[in-house]
C-alpha cells in the first residue's frame, strides 16, 4: 500500500509541476503579448466554457470507482456491463459537448461578456475549439482513471499530466509569435486529443484482457449508474462554481483588471492547496481499496494519519505561500502593487479552508456515499455565489471573499459529520484537530501580515529570507501541535516491513 502511495504521490508531484508552469508561465506571456485587458478576455472565454466539463456527469468517477471494487470482489459480468454502459453513456455526453460549444461560438459572446478587444468571430471559433478541449478531457479522463482498476493509478494520472501539459507547451510558441486566440484554442485541442488516443493504447495493455469498449451496455445498468453519478456531477461541478463562475461575475461586476488581480491571487495561494492535495489524491485509491475490500481497520489508520498529515501542513504550506507572495510577484510578474496584505490574508484563510474541506471529502468520494456530500457542496456553492453578488457590489472583491470563506468553512463542518457517520461514529474521530488548526492560523495570521509590514523596506533578496525563515517556524509548531513525529516513525516502520 505504502509503495502505491508513494507512487501517486510522485505522479501527483509531477501534476503539480504542471499546473505551475501553466499557472506561473501563462499568466505573465499573455499580459506581456497581449496586455492586461485583452488577457482578462482570454480568462473570461476559457471560465465560460469550462462548465461543460461538468457533462461528464460524474460517470468517471463512479465508475472508476465501482469497476475497481467490482474487480476486486471478481464480479466480472457485472464489470462488463457497468463499463460498457458508462462508457456509451459518456460517449453521448462527449457528443452533446461538441454541439454545444457549436451553438456557444454563435452567440453575440463580446455582447454577452463585456468584450472589448476581439471580434465576435474571433470568440465564437475560440469558443468552440475551447468546448471540443474540454470534451477531450473528458474523453481522457474517463480511461485514465481506469488504471486504478489494475491498481496503477500512478500510471493513469501520468498520462493525465501529458494531457495537461501539452497544451501548455503548444500554447507558448503560438502566443510569442502573437497567434490568434483561435488558433491556440484549436492547437491546445489537437494536442490534448492525440495524447487521449496514445493512453487508450496504453491502457488496453495494461487491463489484461479486461473489457475497454462498448460489449455489454445496457439500459438496466447504466440506469442503475445514473443516479449516483449524478450526485458525483453535482461534486464536481464546484470546479466551475468556485473557479470560473467567479471569474465571470467579477468580470461583469468589477471589470476585467480585478479579475486578472483576483486570478493572480487565487493562483498564488493555491499552489499551497495544491501541494496539499497530493497527499489526499494519492490516498485516494488506497481508501476504494480497503472500503471495497471490507477492511475498515486499515481505512481508519488511513483517516487519522493523513488528517494529522494534512491538517499539519495546512497553516505552513497557505500561510507560507502568504509569506512569500510579495517576493513571488515582484520577481514573477514585476509587479509588486498587486500584492494586498488584507486580500491575501484573506485568499490564505479560504484556501486553508478548502483544504480541510477537499481532505474530508475525498473519504466520502472513493468510497461511492457520497449523496449528501453532493447536496451539501452544490448547493452550499450555489447559495454562497448568489449570496456573494450583494457583497460583491457592496464591498467590492473583499465582499466576494468574505463570504466564500464562511461558505467553505461551514461545508467543512458538514462533511466532517459525515465522515463521522461513514466511520459509524466511532469515538477516535472528534473535532479537536480542526479546533487545532483554527487555532494555529488565527494567532499566525496576524503575526504573519506584521512579519510582512516590517520587512517591507528590505531588499527582495532579504524578504525571501525572511519569508523562508516563517515558514521554518511554522513547520516546527506544526511539526508538536498535530504530532508529525508520530506519523513519520509509522511511515519509516511500513517502509522497513515492506
Amino acid at each position: 500500500m505504502l509503495k502505491r502511495i508513494l507512487k501517486m504521490l510522485g505522479a501527483q508531484g509531477t501534476s503539480i509541476g504542471i499546473n505551475l508552469i501553466g499557472q506561473f508561465l501563462l499568466p505573465p506571456l499573455f499580459i506581456t503579448v497581449y496586455g492586461v485587458a485583452k488577457y482578462g478576455e482570454w480568462l473570461v472565454l476559457s471560465a465560460t466554457l469550462a462548465y461543460l466539463a461538468s457533462l461528464n456527469f460524474g460517470i468517471t468517477t463512479y465508475a472508476s470507482n465501482e469497476l475497481t471494487m467490482l474487480r476486486q470482489r471478481g464480479e466480472l459480468d457485472q464489470y462488463k456491463r457497468l463499463q460498457g454502459s458508462t462508457l456509451a453513456f459518456l460517449l453521448a455526453l462527449v457528443a452533446v459537448g461538441a454541439i454545444l460549444g457549436a451553438l456557444i461560438g454563435l452567440l453575440p459572446l463580446p455582447a454577452l461578456l463585456h468584450l472589448r478587444t476581439i471580434s465576435r468571430a474571433a470568440a465564437g471559433y475560440t469558443a468552440f475549439f475551447l468546448a471540443l478541449q474540454t470534451m477531450a478531457h473528458i474523453l481522457g479522463g474517463y480511461y485514465n482513471n481506469l488504471y486504478m482498476v489494475v491498481q496503477e493509478t500512478h500510471r493513469g494520472q501520468m498520462w493525465a499530466n501529458i494531457r495537461y501539459l501539452a497544451p501548455i507547451l503548444v500554447c507558448v510558441p503560438l502566443a510569442i509569435h502573437h497567434a490568434s486566440f483561435p488558433t491556440i484554442a484549436f492547437a491546445q485541442f489537437a494536442a490534448t486529443f492525440t495524447f487521449v488516443l496514445a493512453a487508450i493504447i496504453d491502457l488496453r495493455k495494461r487491463l489484461q484482457g479486461l473489457p475497454l469498449g462498448l460489449h455489454g451496455a445496457n439500459w438496466p445498468t447504466l440506469k442503475t449508474a445514473l443516479r449516483p453519478s449524478g450526485m458525483f456531477a453535482m461534486v464536481l461541478s464546484q470546479q466551475f462554481l468556485l473557479f470560473q463562475v467567479p471569474v465571470i461575475l467579477l468580470q461583469r461586476l468589477l471589470g476585467p483588471e480585478i479579475v486578472v488581480l483576483f486570478t493572480i491571487s487565487r493562483t498564488v495561494l493555491s499552489t499551497a492547496r495544491r501541494l496539499l492535495s497530493t497527499i489526499t489524491i494519492a490516498i485516494a485509491p488506497e481508501i476504494t481499496f480497503s472500503f471495497g475490500s471490507g477492511d475498515k481497520k486499515t481505512l481508519l489508520e488511513i483517516f487519522h494519519y493523513s488528517e494529522r498529515v494534512v491538517f499539519g501542513l495546512i497553516p505552513v504550506a497557505n500561510l507560507g505561500a502568504l509569506l512569500c507572495s510579495p517576493v513571488l510577484l515582484a520577481v514573477w510578474l514585476h509587479k509588486p502593487d498587486l500584492f494586498e496584505p488584507y486580500t491575501y490574508g484573506l485568499m490564505a484563510l479560504i484556501s486553508a479552508a478548502m483544504s480541510m474541506r477537499e481532505h474530508k471529502q475525498f473519504f466520502q468520494f472513493s468510497t461511492n456515499t457520497h449523496d449528501r456530500l453532493a447536496h451539501i457542496v452544490f448547493w452550499g456553492n450555489l447559495m454562497m455565489l448568489a449570496i456573494s453578488i450583494p457583497m460583491t457590489i457592496r464591498f467590492g472583491l473583499n465582499g466576494f471573499m468574505y463570504t466564500w470563506l464562511v461558505s467553505e468553512t461551514t461545508q467543512m463542518a458538514l462533511l466532517y459529520r459525515e465522515n463521522r457517520k461513514l466511520f459509524l461514529f466511532d469515538p477516535s474521530i472528534t473535532m479537536t484537530p480542526v479546533l487545532k488548526l483554527a487555532a494555529m492560523v488565527g494567532a499566525a495570521l496576524p503575526l504573519c501580515i506584521l512579519l510582512m509590514r516590517y520587512d517591507r523596506p528590505f531588499p527582495l533578496f532579504v524578504q525571501a529570507l525572511i519569508a523562508v525563515a516563517g515558514t521554518v517556524v511554522l513547520f516546527a509548531v506544526a511539526w508538536f501541535v498535530f504530532g508529525l513525529g508520530m506519523v513519520r516513525k509509522r511511515l519509516v516502520t511500513k517502509l522497513a516491513v515492506d
